[in-house]
């Protein structure tokens, strides 16, 4: 372990209160990126954010994306981390941005374009294609009990939470969604049980956890628990699990608005399967995290 500080540039920005730290590949050399992102992110010894994002070089993109979480663990996909990562990379070029302008950033999960529509003050506004979510139980991963895991799409499943169970949606936009309906925010303790279905064992990967209020047949307000990063202001992948999960309730119509904490997304699912999810982000400061690790 290394005894002097190593100094990181990094770029702080969020969509709709979904924090991120940005940094480039080359800056990083052979640092531990897990244990970077749990240091970086404490919101009291670090930067403080949700999760960090790393931009590399890629042959098949504009760039290469990989993200972790602030608790160090690897994510596969985040939208609001799409946003951010695509607005800076166009923020930091010499050139303007133009309308209908596409980036493409290489995930884990295959490439994602995302398109700049407009400036609106500070926000970049950016329409992602996140991909078409996928209902198989293998693909989530979700394993109940043999026998129990539906054929179809897993809908208004009865999860086992300690003394109650929930009715749930599971599905995986890239990553692993599980979604309930609430009729009042104020009365379900949504952080409690988001966390105990995080670390549920039937999501041996962990799970993202959205917690669904419909308003009418266009709008719905949701509220997250995310593995690895606990209650975040918003998420994209999981908004769109949301706005799935209320059409295949037939609450919904395929185009939702999702209100969140501080704002909307808006998600279509598209007649072809693919989900695009439309927001902003906005780019809030830039500096240099000096980081010790101490031998162990």
């Amino acid at each position: 372990m290394r005894t002097s500080p190593a100094q990181i540039p990094f770029v702080k920005a969020h969509g709709l209160g979904n924090d991120f730290l940005l940094v480039v590949e080359s800056a990083l050399a052979e640092l531990e990126r897990s244990a970077l992102s749990f240091d970086i992110c404490d919101r009291h010894t670090g930067v403080g954010a949700d999760g960090i994002v790393v931009l590399g070089a890629s042959a098949s993109a504009t760039a290469c994306f990989r993200i972790y979480n602030s608790d160090g663990s690897e994510a596969t996909l985040s939208g609001n981390a799409l946003r951010c990562a695509a607005a800076w990379l166009l923020k930091k070029r010499e050139a303007p941005a133009r309308d209908g302008e596409v980036i493409a950033l290489e995930t884990r999960v295959g490439v994602r374009e995302l398109t700049y529509l407009r400036r609106e003050g500070p926000a970049w506004i950016l329409r992602a294609e996140i991909g078409q979510p996928s209902f198989a139980a293998a693909d989530v991963p979700f394993r109940p009990p043999s026998g129990l895991t539906p054929a179809g799409p897993i809908v208004d499943f009865p999860l086992p939470v300690g003394d109650v169970t929930v009715p749930v949606t599971v599905l995986s936009m890239g990553n692993p969604q599980c979604i309930t309906f609430v009729e009042d925010f104020a009365a379900v303790d949504w952080r409690g049980l988001g966390a105990e279905i995080e670390r549920h064992p039937y999501f041996p990967d962990r799970a993202n956890v959205g917690f669904v209020r419909v308003l009418d047949d266009s709008r719905i307000e949701a509220r997250f628990w995310e593995r690895g990063a606990g209650h975040t202001l918003a998420s994209g992948t999981g908004s769109c699990a949301c706005a799935v999960a209320a059409h295949l309730a037939g609450k919904t119509g395929r185009r939702v608005t999702v209100q969140l904490e501080l704002g909307a997304l808006e998600v279509v699912w598209r007649d072809d399967g693919m989900i695009e999810l439309t927001g902003p982000a906005e780019i809030t400061a830039e500096g240099i995290f000096h980081w010790r690790k101490e031998p162990t």
